[in-house]
């Protein structure tokens, strides 16, 4: 286990000779492992918050703050130039480095099943404290843009995402773009979302939703009891938990222009997207719930679980300065890098 270290120094240390229990252990995957660590810490928070334990609940916001302890602002892509990413360090706090003295966030080192591009999104509970370390709103943009190869998204969706993205089930090292057939970076769709960009998480969506179809092979990789499953169809109904623990779910354009949800107690949850069309990208321009606007990008639990109506109306045009882009618009991270500015 990597518990020992993760609580002495806040990370857990890359240590491949660690002693394993017949597969892998989180030392042998370091990096990964500590944003893992950090992601669960800060949805336990919330929890105990809830409970109204109020020590533990800062304890673990704190900790949800510890993936900042594997971000090496100076590592480069050497090939699209961003810097900073997360990179495993040992336990004498000293960074990894191969024999050849150049680590690249492409490499399989310290990562499990993914690299240090894939996992540098799962940082959702600090979206913040993300932007402050890709230099801002706009890098992480393109960032986001690079990963996912946005522009020959909009020119061919599927065929994009079969020859862009990573297509092998099992290839995991060694790569920059999306993996959608994997857990690692299954939110990462909608990182765009929550830094104010909803209409980039509809492009990707979209394109991902083609690679499913009505065949033995048609499902995305390994379904992993029914993960590949269960993100089909939130991305279809248009509704994501994309930031565990916090009870949101992020929305996005439908697949289907109808759809209710049997919630127990005489409750259905109905949404409508009219002229929704699966062959097509379309856009949010507005959201009600129940008959009233909706301009956050998000619906919680609490209200969800109460049924009602949630109406999506779509469109063509991409909203770049519509529905969900202000500041108002988008969650507050509860665990948010101290001093760092919300998207």
């Amino acid at each position: 286990s990597g518990n020992a270290s993760y609580l002495a120094n806040g990370y857990v240390a890359y240590d491949r000779a660690f002693p394993s229990k017949g597969m892998d252990v989180d030392p042998h995957h370091g990096g990964s492992a500590t944003l893992e660590y950090a992601l669960a810490d800060c949805a336990l928070a919330q929890m105990a918050d809830g409970l109204g334990h109020a020590d533990d609940a800062a304890t673990l916001r704190t900790r949800g703050g510890n993936w900042h302890k594997v971000w090496d602002a100076d590592v480069r892509d050497a090939e699209t130039g961003f810097t900073g990413f997360p990179r495993p360090r040992d336990e004498n706090g000293k960074w990894y480095t191969p024999a050849d003295g150049h680590y690249s966030p492409r490499s399989q080192h310290g990562f499990h099943e993914g690299t240090g591009w894939q996992y540098q999104w799962l940082v959702q509970q600090d979206v913040p404290g993300m932007l402050q370390a890709m230099h801002g709103r706009e890098q992480a943009g393109k960032r986001l843009d690079a990963f996912f190869a946005y522009d020959a998204l909009l020119q061919s969706p599927l065929t994009a995402a079969r020859k862009e993205w990573v297509v092998g089930p099992y290839s995991y090292y060694n790569q920059y773009r999306y993996n959608p057939n994997n857990e690692p970076d299954l939110h990462s769709p909608w990182m765009y979302t929550l830094i104010g960009q909803p209409w980039k998480t509809a492009t990707v969506v979209r394109a991902a939703q083609q690679l499913f179809t009505n065949a033995p092979n048609g499902v995305t990789g390994n379904d992993d009891l029914g993960t590949m499953s269960a993100w089909y169809l939130f991305s279809a109904l248009g509704l994501y938990p994309a930031v565990p623990g916090s009870g949101q779910f992020l929305l996005h354009a439908p697949r289907y222009s109808k759809a209710e949800i049997t919630l127990g107690n005489g409750r259905t949850l109905r949404l409508q997207a009219p002229g929704a069309d699966p062959r097509s990208l379309q856009y949010i321009q507005s959201v009600q719930v129940d008959g009233k606007p909706q301009p956050a990008v998000w619906l919680d639990w609490q209200r969800l679980q109460q049924g009602g109506d949630v109406r999506f109306t779509l469109g063509a045009q991409a909203p770049e300065q519509g529905w969900g882009t202000a500041q108002a618009d988008l969650p507050v991270s509860y665990c948010a890098t101290p001093g760092s500015a919300q998207p």
